[in-house]
């Protein structure tokens, strides 16, 4: 990646200028003649990515947009971007400023305040928000505790009444939230400012939502009843088929407003790009990634054109997951289907024009000279779900992991627009990163964990 190679240049400069000067005064000048060419390939890749170019249009137009790109943004600015003339150092400059006022908002608290907010906290409609989207509701509840993101006090009063008089609410609830210690624990473990001085409860919310899903990802079945419906509070409801638009993959502000739109709650993402890692690290969210499955590599490499040259970090390490994922899935499925159908299951088990279409891209990659995989490596990732969910394959195999057929199109879809998008090396939001790490986490707990 350019910023890799431009630190390893900078390096060898600094090296070349600490020995004898006129020894090494050539070298050292042509060490800094490949600094200044490697920046000048970042500045090109940064410029000639389509996905960053949009991004950068969208913070300059929309402040709401801010949000979506924080992720992106801070990545630019480790790079160094930010600090160097370029054809468009007006446009770096208004997101520089955009995203230092959004950072100056946030604070760490105090040793001696994180009881204090605990406390406001636990006592807060947010509170019992949070607490109840563990449980497997009823449709009128579930209602109500979507409307408590502005309860009423009526509301507000049912609610607790539903409390107070249904222990296995209780109980789940307490699951998800977390004990106050678990919290507090947290909240001291965070070092870089998190705290939104505009809207304090709102970003103790969002911390402690995020605790809770990596608490319940732990200790409840990842496709089981319960946890779907809590996560859909938090996450949004995606079991429906979605129409996806082409601006959806080039437009964050757009991929942002569709999660919207679906149910997604913004509050969990809502941090400089710093805290939000830190916190899904203290959760859990993004332990290792899944072992890579050899035998059942990815046969299509990433897309590598001129338009889309270089991706940037956080794209490269979705890359990564997905990628291991999606070996391991290409495994479990081929496992479990031969194991029940034989060796040549695809031939009479998939969907209508699946097995040509395997086999085809099979002989295409063959004839270009690569490698020879499982016919099931040759699926796109829009296929597993189709396999897994033909029915008589979901009666006959996968029902007992996944219990039902809507929460595995649901998690493949959260995960379909950061496939697409690290494809094409074109920058993901920190919504994209959340989504990821949840549905990869669900994922392997089944096809790992259950199957050994």
């Amino acid at each position: 990646m350019p910023d890799n190679k431009l630190m390893k240049s900078a390096l060898e400069l600094q090296n070349a200028l600490d020995t004898q000067p006129c020894a090494r005064a050539a070298e050292a000048i042509e060490v800094a003649s490949r600094v200044e060419r490697s920046m000048a390939d970042t500045l090109r890749a940064i410029e000639e990515n389509s996905g960053i170019n949009q991004m950068l249009e969208s913070v300059k137009h929309h402040e709401a947009a801010t949000r979506t790109a924080l992720g992106p943004i801070e990545e630019l600015r480790r790079v160094g971007v930010f600090d160097v003339d370029s054809p468009w150092r007006r446009d770096m400059e208004v997101v520089r400023q955009a995203l230092t006022d959004f950072e100056s908002r946030f604070r760490l608290p105090e040793m001696t305040e994180t009881t204090r907010l605990i406390t406001e906290f636990r006592t807060s409609p947010l509170s019992e928000s949070l607490a109840a989207t563990c449980a497997e509701q009823t449709s009128s509840l579930q209602r109500a505790i979507e409307s408590m993101r502005t309860p009423g006090d009526s509301l507000v009063s049912a609610l607790r009444v539903e409390f107070r008089t249904n222990p296995l609410l209780e109980s789940l609830a307490a699951t998800y939230a977390e004990q106050t210690s678990s919290l507090q624990r947290a909240i001291e473990s965070m070092r870089t400012p998190w705290l939104d001085t505009q809207e304090v409860m709102r970003s103790v919310a969002g911390f402690a939502e995020l605790q809770g899903i990596g608490a319940a990802l732990v200790n409840m079945p990842s496709f089981g009843d319960s946890l779907a419906s809590a996560l859909r509070i938090d996450l949004g409801d995606w079991r429906d088929s979605i129409a996806w638009r082409p601006e959806m993959f080039t437009d964050l502000a757009a991929r942002s407003d569709l999660y919207v739109s679906l149910g997604f709650n913004v509050a969990l993402t809502d941090f400089p790009a710093p805290a939000f890692e830190q916190s899904l690290d203290i959760a859990g969210l993004r332990r290792d990634p899944p072992p890579l499955v050899n035998r059942y590599g990815a046969p299509i490499p990433r897309v590598n054109d001129d338009d889309e040259e270089q991706g940037l970090a956080r794209t490269n390490t979705a890359h990564d997951w997905l990628l291991r994922l999606e070996t391991q899935l290409r495994e479990f499925i081929d496992e479990r289907m031969t194991r029940a159908f034989g060796p040549d299951w695809p031939k009479r088990r998939l969907p209508n024009g699946l097995y040509e279409a395997w086999r085809e891209k099979k002989r295409k990659a063959k004839e270009a000279g690569g490698r020879e995989w499982p016919l099931v490596a040759y699926a796109d990732f829009t296929d597993y779900e189709r396999v897994i969910c033909k029915s008589d394959n979901w009666r006959e195999i996968f029902a007992v992991f996944f219990g039902r057929p809507e929460s595995v199109r649901e998690s493949f879809q959260r995960l379909y627009p950061i496939r697409l998008d690290t494809m094409h090396a074109r920058p993901i939001t920190q919504d994209d990163e959340l989504l990821l790490y949840v549905e990869t986490t669900r994922l392997v707990k089944v096809i790992i964990v259950r199957r050994s």
